[in-house]
């Protein structure tokens, strides 16, 4: 899509004839089938990877064991193909001393100009092959550099990667924050940023959607907000995070004839908490006071933030430890048969089976991996 000059998250009628011209395909969101294909995209990787880390649905990090692999390149060609041969899934792949330069290597392997070169695997070694790659990238090309900190970057005479590589990072602490630093000191070879630390932990989790027909009902948006809910708290027990405060949405179609409301309400939770019955029933609570009868519901949405670590929470004097013990257990089998069974197959009652506001979408491909109704069927 990307040679096709497609821009992420843009919308499909705008792209339709450009994909069709170029005998390509539009595909539609199935996150049942795509959650399962990235699980079986993680598993694989970690076959071949020390102390692996999901990065997120379609990415990851991993240690590679030099005294046991002699030739790099060729290994990483070796899981190229052995993701292809098993899932059907390409993927570049790219290879250097820290994780930034890692992603560098990953951007290089993906530019098409460069893809007969590199067959989607790029190994920076060398000084001179990391600076040579740099010159060619864009500040904003770097991982964790936004085009805000790119365009300030630029103001300083500061314009390709290369140019940031050479910066003094005490100096660009000062004048913007660590994490900067940190990259500075990635892209010279030194291992700076750990994903389990606090500075690269996300601010928060936002799950939203809209709605498949006009909601009136509160019953329908209530099932929306709890099964909202459960994608974020799953998220945010993936990356062990315990939530603070919660903020609940919702919205009519502003672009339509009928009346017109938008409100939301964030609660600040008693004590920190990552478990889906407890965030259900604050969303629930939350959703009580927002909901207006009379009006045609477009959209709804929850906001997970104020993250905290869940190795840095200290425990709340009066919470019933009781209850909260029974309420973890519940979280972690509804966990685990939901990996098991695909997403939503088991589910708190607030969330509903019908769905019947979740939007039809006749592009989404079969659930070919996770429902057996859906399976290819081979003559």
């Amino acid at each position: 899509m990307k040679d096709l000059g497609v821009k992420m998250g843009e919308a499909a009628f705008k792209i339709k004839n450009n994909v069709y011209k170029n005998k390509g395909h539009l595909w539609g969101s199935n996150f049942e089938f795509f959650g399962d294909m990235s699980h079986r995209f993680h598993t694989e990787l970690e076959y071949f990877l020390i102390e692996p880390e999901r990065y997120s649905v379609d990415e990851a990090f991993g240690r590679i064991d030099t005294s046991y692999t002699k030739d790099v390149k060729a290994y990483a060609q070796e899981m190229q193909s052995t993701l292809k041969r098993n899932l059907g899934l390409g993927c570049g792949i790219g290879i250097s001393h820290t994780r930034t330069l890692a992603k560098a290597a990953s951007h290089c392997a993906k530019i098409k100009q460069w893809k007969h070169k590199t067959n989607g695997v790029v190994f920076l070694d060398t000084e001179e092959q990391i600076n040579y790659a740099l010159e060619r990238m864009q500040t904003t090309d770097v991982w964790g550099v936004g085009r805000k900190i790119g365009a300030k970057l630029s103001e300083l005479g500061i314009h390709n990667a290369l140019q940031l590589k050479q910066a003094c990072p005490i100096e660009m602490k000062s004048k913007f924050n660590v994490v900067l630093a940190r990259t500075i000191q990635e892209l010279n070879k030194i291992p700076s940023i750990d994903l389990k630390d606090p500075m690269m932990a996300r601010e928060q989790i936002c799950v939203s959607r809209s709605m498949g027909k006009p909601v009136t009902q509160f019953n329908e948006l209530k099932e929306s907000i709890a099964t909202h809910i459960a994608v974020a708290s799953k998220k945010a027990r993936q990356q062990l995070m315990f939530v603070s405060q919660i903020q609940v949405f919702i919205s009519t179609n502003p672009f339509s004839d009928t009346k017109q409301y938008s409100k939301s309400i964030g609660i600040d939770l008693p004590y920190p908490t990552s478990k889906t019955l407890d965030l259900t029933n604050y969303a629930l609570y939350a959703l009580k006071h927002l909901y207006k009868a009379g009006y045609e519901y477009k959209k709804s949405g929850v906001i997970l933030s104020k993250l905290v670590l869940s190795n840095q929470i200290q425990t709340n004097l009066f919470e019933e430890n009781s209850d909260d013990e029974v309420k973890l257990k519940q979280t972690e089998v509804m966990d685990s048969i939901n990996d098991k069974f695909g997403k939503g197959a088991i589910r708190i009652a607030s969330a509903g089976y019908s769905h019947n506001w979740k939007p039809k979408d006749d592009l989404a491909p079969p659930s070919y991996t996770t429902r057996l109704d859906e399976l290819v069927i081979v003559n």
